[in-house]
This record gives C-alpha cells, structure tokens and sequence, in this order.
C-alpha cells in the first residue's frame, strides 16, 4: 500500500510503498484547510521534467499534472497527462498524509483516458487493506472525477472549479516558495 506524506516545513513529498521510500523536493507549495497545491521538478525520467499536484481531502482525490521533457522518448499513447489518485487525507499543522485507495483515473497525452488498478482494488479488498470507510472513499473520489470531466471531458476545467472553490471558501494556510 501506498502512503505519501506532504511535510510543509520540509517542503518534501515523501512516497511509500512497498518498504520503499522515495522522497521528492517541493520547490513552491501552497496550503488551505481544504486544498493542496505543490509543484516540484520530475526526477530520474526522460519523458517528464516537471509535475504539478492537487490535493482535494473532501473529495478523496489526488491530481498529478505532468508536463512533458522537451524530447519525450515514448509515444503519446504511453505518456500521462493526468493521473488522479482515489485516496484518503489526514491532515496535521504540519504535513499531510495520504493513503492510497487504489483506483485511479488516467488521461493520457494522445487524448483517451482510463479508469485503471480496478484489479488492485478488488485485491487490497479481498486481503483486507481496505476498510469500508476507504471503499465509500475511492467510490466517492472516482464519482466526482468521472462526473467532473464527463461535463465537459476535460480534467483542467475540472481541476480550476475545485481550485476556485476552495481558494474562496477556505482561509489560507501556508505558502512557501522554494529561494532560487
């Protein structure tokens, strides 16, 4: 299973899964009571320099939006443009843990997309990973994706509507920017 932990103060995105750890420099972040944003650079892959991620806990999703090297080695087909996780959110003053659900949302760079890891899901079940609270929390997170870009099949847009809501609705909490 795998867990990521988003520490503020650090400015690192700390990836765990499989007894691995990979840990990732934010180089700006911004924090409200109900929405994260970070950018960081993509390391150690020829078809990515750059990612920028969104964290909506209300909603059990999180969004990577990655942004392709100048010369990309595989084919659009193989190369994401989004991919959103079904997760659940802890939230501390001080970092932000989350647990994937494994379902996830795809959207490729040749335009098709793909709900994907339904096998996974079904496994982390029959095992007992899952509770039933993390169930109702991937159905939930891949409802809202699916429903928010059906309206107008296009993951930006739906990105920017939740984006907007809680930029108005939430206060502020942390804003940090990487000193160049």
């Amino acid at each position: 299973m795998k867990h990521t932990i988003i520490d503020f103060k650090s400015m690192v995105e700390s990836v765990r899964k499989d007894g691995r750890k990979h840990d990732y420099k934010i180089d700006k972040m911004i924090v409200y009571n109900d929405f994260l944003y970070y950018k960081r650079k993509y390391i150690d892959n020829i078809n990515f320099k750059e990612v920028e991620y969104f964290l909506f806990p209300k909603e059990n999703i999180g969004i990577y939006k990655l942004y392709l090297s100048d010369h990309p080695k595989s084919e659009p087909s193989f190369l994401y443009k989004y991919y959103v996780d079904m997760l659940k959110v802890e939230k501390y003053n001080e970092y932000w843990n989350s647990k994937d659900l494994y379902l996830d949302f795809i959207s490729k760079v040749d335009g098709k997309y793909y709900v994907v890891d339904v096998d996974e899901f079904n496994d982390a079940i029959k095992k007992g990973e899952l509770d039933l609270s993390d169930i109702t929390s991937a159905l939930n997170g891949l409802d809202i994706v699916l429903k928010g870009y059906y309206e107008n099949f296009d993951i930006e847009k739906f990105i920017s509507k939740l984006k907007i809501k809680y930029e108005l609705d939430n206060e502020l909490i942390h804003e940090y920017m990487e000193a160049p």
